[in-house]
């Protein structure tokens, strides 16, 4: 039994809400501006005083990041505090109404349509966060509110983020585990893609009924995000007739290298939508060894500079002078055909992959941060398969990163 508090700061509570693994939420007014709020609280985290001010000081600076975002399905925060008795608090807009693990807890899976409207709606709130440089960390069915009309709100902006938030001292994960990117439970490391990995487990969930890593024990499932594979969706309920192209939509979002992964969080949302239509998804960017496709490219050189020099001997130019202009020309001509050959002989399917390959590579150099390598890897993209929709994706994410905006 929670002992209720009858006063955070300068709202007044006035009923629990909810717990959770990260604290207490409850309704409460604001006297000032007359009006509902809901209050959340910080478990308590055993920190010396130092440490204390240095999580308030991260914490202040995440909550006011996040307050920054201005999105109908972005839970709004309004303040931030530290009380003498309950400790770090954050006041947000109350929504009356439940969250998708209520829904999901009592109508099961979500039909196609009410699915696709929720990850649009998740999806819209996600890239908003992301272009403004502000990372959730906590995405899953209990922090997506849905209010009384349908409407998706995205909650907790502003509490994920808490140092050392991997493992406490006392071993216990702050967040969930089933939802997390094997990245941030093995290095700690969140980033778009760690969310976009987070937006997959909530829609394999929302898909099925079903969580994609199921278990009880907080470290087995940690183990087997980081290590294990999920079954299809459509194979952990199969009452839900998920189709195949579905099944194949969401596993890319569950890859476990972030590179694997969409390039946005709307890049999947239009996937799930081709999905559904019965359009099989791309697959994900592999990496492969340079030497087949390095292979086509000089076979395709070699091709062009054959054709050239049969071009050459065609001429049957008899001046010594004219001839070695023609055979310079013919090398130029060549080397220039080779250029554009490297690309030219290999078939649709082959183009497609070499694209995935350089958007792989444009992906992991924005992640070290060398934007140089990035632009040129989308710029080779583009050459072998321009209609692909991730290069411009990639191409928005490259600006916003760059520190000159360029």
């Amino acid at each position: 039994m929670v002992d209720l508090p009858k006063q955070i700061g300068r709202y007044r509570i006035e009923r629990l809400l909810g717990s959770g693994s990260m604290g207490n939420v409850y309704l409460a007014h604001d006297a000032d501006l007359d009006r509902p709020v809901a209050v959340k609280t910080l478990r308590d985290l055993v920190l010396d005083e130092e440490m204390r001010k240095v999580f308030l000081g991260r914490f202040q600076n995440e909550a006011r990041a996040a307050a920054r975002l201005h999105h109908p399905n972005i839970v709004q925060i309004f303040d931030v505090g530290d009380d003498p008795q309950v400790g770090p608090y954050l006041v947000f807009e109350y929504v009356r109404g439940h969250t998708l693990k209520d829904e999901l807890k009592k109508g099961g899976p979500l039909a196609e349509k009410r699915l696709l409207e929720v990850a649009r709606q998740v999806g819209d709130a996600l890239a908003t966060a992301h272009m403004a440089g502000v990372i959730h960390r906590d995405l899953k069915p209990e922090n997506l509110l849905i209010t009384e009309n349908g409407q998706v709100k995205l909650a907790d902006f502003g509490i994920a983020r808490v140092p050392n938030a991997d493992l406490t001292k006392e071993g216990q994960f702050l967040g969930t585990p089933c939802y997390s990117a094997p990245e941030t439970l093995s290095k700690g490391e969140y980033s778009e893609q760690s969310d976009l990995f987070s937006f997959g487990a909530v829609m394999y969930e929302a898909a099925s009924g079903e969580r994609a890593f199921p278990g009880t024990e907080a470290i087995a499932v940690a183990h087997e995000v980081m290590n294990g594979r999920p079954v299809p969706p459509s194979e952990a309920n199969r009452a839900a007739r998920i189709p195949s192209t579905v099944d194949t939509a969401i596993l890319r979002a569950l890859e476990k290298k972030p590179a694997s992964r969409y390039a946005s969080a709307r890049t999947f949302v239009s996937a799930l939508r081709e999905a559904y239509d019965g359009r099989k998804p791309a697959k994900p960017a592999r990496k492969r060894k340079g030497l087949p496709f390095m292979m086509v490219l000089t076979l395709g050189i070699l091709v062009a500079l054959w054709v050239a020099i049969e071009q050459c001997d065609a001429a049957n130019t008899d001046a010594g002078a004219n001839a070695d202009a023609g055979a310079n020309t013919g090398a130029d001509a060549g080397a220039d055909a080779g250029a554009d050959a490297g690309s030219a002989v290999l078939s649709p399917h082959e183009r497609e992959e070499a694209a995935k390959d350089e958007l792989a590579r444009a992906r992991e150099a924005l992640e070290n941060g060398d934007f140089g390598a990035a632009s040129a890897a989308l710029d080779a993209a583009a050459r072998f398969d321009p209609s692909s929709p991730d290069i411009e994706e990639l191409r928005a994410q490259l600006q916003d990163a760059r520190p000159d905006g360029g």
